[in-house]
């Protein structure tokens, strides 16, 4: 997707003390160790699933992680009082990107595969921390876009919107470096298509995610071209900081977005689902 020369000859623009901590092999070569510790999490997890079914008295991991908008709402807490059940559990909207679809395995080797693809080339261009950050919020961020637009008692699982957060960070990326950017964009608009001609695919997290990829690769985009002609090392930590700030005021909206959706669902639709 992008120029490999063009992103090593970034990160060598970047001061040495300023460049993201990253594993080499042997030749020197970076490791994308973000990249390959979320993917091996992800397949680890789908095996879990698989165990849930086949082991008899092993949870089910799939029930226990997936993301239902009925799981973070205000009504959910009138539910658990009158049951005694938990059933308010906001955490799965971040655990249901490590859970997939057990009736079609591609489900999870398409995610697994773009992010093989893709993340290895975002995390050498932003750094581990950077890219995990907008890992997790875009996945958030898809959830919140379920909250907002599916069904109170629908259910989603996958990676989908976490990945749709690593294309638009990419596409973001491309702009930055001056790259070609039709075939990430032709990409982009294929990926979107199928998501609203093919049943069962949840556009709505497709939708977040994308958009919170946006939102969360902006200012690291811009601190990294604010950067570029060259700054004094008080204004790198500066910059850095307003970075991370930019990020946390992104998950700081997304919880406010999770909150206010958690209010539209009523008890009597908890209830009637």
């Amino acid at each position: 997707m992008l120029c490999v020369d063009c992103v090593r000859q970034h990160q060598r623009s970047i001061p040495r003390e300023q460049r993201a901590p990253r594993f080499t092999d042997r030749q020197g070569n970076a490791i994308p160790l973000a990249t390959y510790i979320i993917i091996g999490l992800t397949v680890v997890v789908y095996g879990l699933q698989w165990a849930g079914q086949v082991i008899p008295s092993f949870p089910d991991v799939s029930s226990l992680l997936m993301y239902s908008p009925l799981h973070t709402s205000v009504a959910a807490l009138e539910f658990s009082q009158v049951t005694g059940q938990p059933l308010f559990q906001p955490w799965r909207m971040l655990t249901s990107a490590l859970v997939h679809s057990m009736g079609s395995p591609l489900h999870l080797l398409l995610n697994m595969a773009v992010l093989w693809l893709i993340g290895r080339q975002i995390e050498q261009f932003l750094g581990a921390a950077k890219f995990v950050a907008i890992y997790i919020l875009s996945a958030f961020g898809g959830a919140v876009a379920v909250l907002f637009l599916a069904e109170p008692n629908s259910a989603v699982v996958g990676a989908s919107g976490a990945v749709y957060g690593l294309f638009a960070a990419l596409w973001m990326i491309g702009r930055r470096l001056g790259a070609d950017t039709r075939s990430i964009t032709i990409l982009i608009i294929i990926n979107f298509a199928f998501s609203f001609i093919f049943s069962g695919i949840s556009w709505q997290g497709h939708l977040g995610g994308f958009l919170t990829g946006l939102a969360a690769s902006t200012p690291v985009v811009l601190a990294d071209k604010k950067l570029a002609a060259g700054a004094t090392p008080e204004l790198r930590k500066r910059t850095n900081r307003l970075t991370w700030l930019g990020l946390a005021l992104v998950a700081v909206v997304l919880v406010a977005l999770a909150f206010i959706g958690a209010l539209l669902i009523d008890t009597q639709a908890l209830l009637g689902h």
